[in-house]
């Protein structure tokens, strides 16, 4: 039962953090058109900062997950925001959505499935103390490889640039989720807030992790990276990497071909979408800022890539 719970916050949280990049371009277009039309900004400025403000509940949704099963029962569920989003898209942008994005949407919820069919059968355990050092190692080198990366990548081609920011950053936002999740873990079973000084360093070091997806986004930007195509790899690589974490850090997890096939469709189902919304959608002109409507009608994951989102869009 307590997966199950963890399995639905993680569908609430997803698509929470998802459409709140659709309410941040509709505040955005609602403000241009305020602005062009003499009209108080005060309106379209709320439901940009309530865009804004439930993005940020990143970290509330997946506390509160852990408090009912492994942090990879929350992730896995995420791609499903992409989902979302769309529906958010096509009923409140009025953006025209094509066949393609049908189709992406429902392998998507495939892909989703497999992987809870994996998650539910081979009953991954908690991530404890055992855990930590080699899941503080691994970070700690994911960061570094990052900050590395993007020092040694300038030269390289825009796309490869995109996916590796994208993969980098969405990494760091899922080892956040994982670090919270052992955090949380006390003498009695889960805690909303860490009750050991361990636990509590732990805690606040995650939101360091999490700052260092936010700047890797920020990073990229710079490069003049796509949000939409870093957005695909950013979503990928949060769902992927706890799933492949818990069979190294806990083998006893029974590493499933659905959890392998889950990772396979959902890939499929983000890069079709990402293809339709490149080369088949259409939006309604409704006093469209140059940059905003790719930059945000595509989700990423978490409060780094969002914000980052929101700032590449004021700068243009």
């Amino acid at each position: 039962m307590g997966a199950l719970i963890a399995m639905l916050i993680g569908i609430g949280g997803t698509s929470v953090i998802h459409t709140s990049k659709g309410l941040m371009k509709l505040g955005l277009q609602r403000i241009q058109v305020a602005r062009a039309t003499g009209e108080s900004v005060r309106g379209p400025s709320l439901i940009y900062a309530a865009g804004m403000l439930a993005n940020f509940t990143t970290p509330f949704w997946v506390m509160v997950a852990n408090l009912f099963a492994p942090t990879v029962f929350y992730t896995s569920m995420y791609g499903l925001g992409l989902v979302s989003l769309l529906a958010f898209s096509r009923l409140v942008l009025q953006e025209e959505l094509t066949s393609r994005h049908v189709i992406g949407a429902g392998v998507i919820i495939a892909g989703t499935g497999l992987l809870a069919a994996g998650e539910l059968l081979g009953v991954p355990p908690m991530l404890g103390d055992a855990q930590l050092r080699p899941l503080v190692i691994i970070t700690v080198l994911w960061v570094a490889g990052g900050l590395i990366g993007a020092l040694t990548t300038s030269g390289r081609g825009i796309g490869f640039q995109e996916i590796f920011f994208g993969l980098a950053a969405g990494g760091m936002a899922a080892l956040d989720a994982l670090l919270k999740g052992v955090a949380q873990q006390g003498a009695n079973g889960p805690t909303l807030i860490p009750t050991t000084l361990t636990g509590a360093v732990v805690f606040i070091g995650s939101f360091v992790v999490a700052g260092g997806a936010f700047g890797m986004i920020q990073w990229s930007y710079l490069r003049s990276c796509r949000a939409s195509i870093m957005g695909t790899a950013y979503d990928l690589s949060y769902v992927g990497v706890p799933v492949l974490l818990f069979a190294v850090l806990r083998p006893e997890y029974g590493f499933t071909v659905f959890n392998t096939a889950g990772l396979i469709v959902l890939m499929l189902g983000a890069l079709i979408i990402q293809y339709a919304t490149r080369t088949g959608s259409r939006v309604t002109p409704v006093a469209a800022q140059p940059g905003v409507s790719e930059s945000l009608s595509k989700g990423g994951a978490g409060y780094g890539e969002s914000s980052a989102t929101i700032a590449e869009s004021r700068s243009r």
